[in-house]
């Protein structure tokens, strides 16, 4: 599995969305250890189901997961092969979709799940439960994603040979960035260099890697994010 961690490039996603998002995905975690993520090469010749409540907002959360597929040699048309309308988007590769075998959409905590090219017509809401054939099937399978998971906090916990990795706001999209460990602390009292991160973070989730029983974890280790 390539160690890809492409950094987002959504034009125009101002700082107070992505505070936006990275505070509700704090307040969904709370204080749970997370899962670690992996994203691997797939053929997969099933139906697929649109996976439910994968992503609020599918134009902002969609850019970042496209660019992993795209990292990973993923670049065609959408790959549902069910008649559509004409005048849809259909078949532009929009968006990265989130994808299961499971027909009411659910993927259970640490279940694996499937991402792939996907106009905006089928990565719809309206279309949830709706089996789609495929045109092609090489995909990535994702492991230890959470429904309501970001593009930046997915790829923050893939694997690494630090163990710290910090998600902030500041760009032009939220960013994730590994961190050494006199990094990690610089960043904890906002003291780390400009020339660590891609910009001066406005606001960030310090998350630390972890080993339970065998099993590698992550925990938020600290934030600037207030209740």
């Amino acid at each position: 599995m390539p160690d890809i961690r492409p950094r987002g490039s959504l034009d125009g996603m101002d700082p107070g969305t992505q505070k936006t998002l990275l505070s509700n995905f704090l307040t969904r975690v709370g204080p749970i250890e997370l899962y670690s993520t992996a994203s691997q090469l797939v053929t997969y010749t099933g139906v697929l189901f649109n996976v439910d409540g994968s992503s609020d907002d599918p134009q902002i959360n969609g850019q970042s997961w496209k660019e992993l597929l795209i990292a990973n040699g993923i670049n065609a048309p959408c790959y549902v092969a069910n008649e559509t309308p004409s005048g849809t988007s259909h078949p532009a590769f929009s968006v990265g979709g989130h994808m299961t075998p499971n027909s009411d959409g659910q993927v259970a905590v640490g279940a694996d799940s499937y991402l792939m090219p996907l106009c905006s017509w089928h990565n719809n809401k309206a279309r949830d439960g709706v089996p789609f054939r495929l045109e092609r099937t090489l995909m990535l399978k994702l492991s230890g994603f959470m429904q309501g998971d970001l593009a930046a906090t997915f790829m923050a916990r893939l694997p690494s040979e630090d163990r710290h990795t910090i998600v902030y706001t500041g760009g032009e999209t939220l960013q994730s960035q590994d961190l050494s460990d006199p990094q990690a602390n610089a960043a904890e009292k906002g003291e780390l260099s400009d020339d660590v991160l891609s910009c001066e973070p406005q606001d960030f989730i310090l998350l630390k890697r972890v080993e339970r029983a065998g099993q590698t974890r992550y925990v938020v280790r600290s934030t600037s994010l207030k209740d």
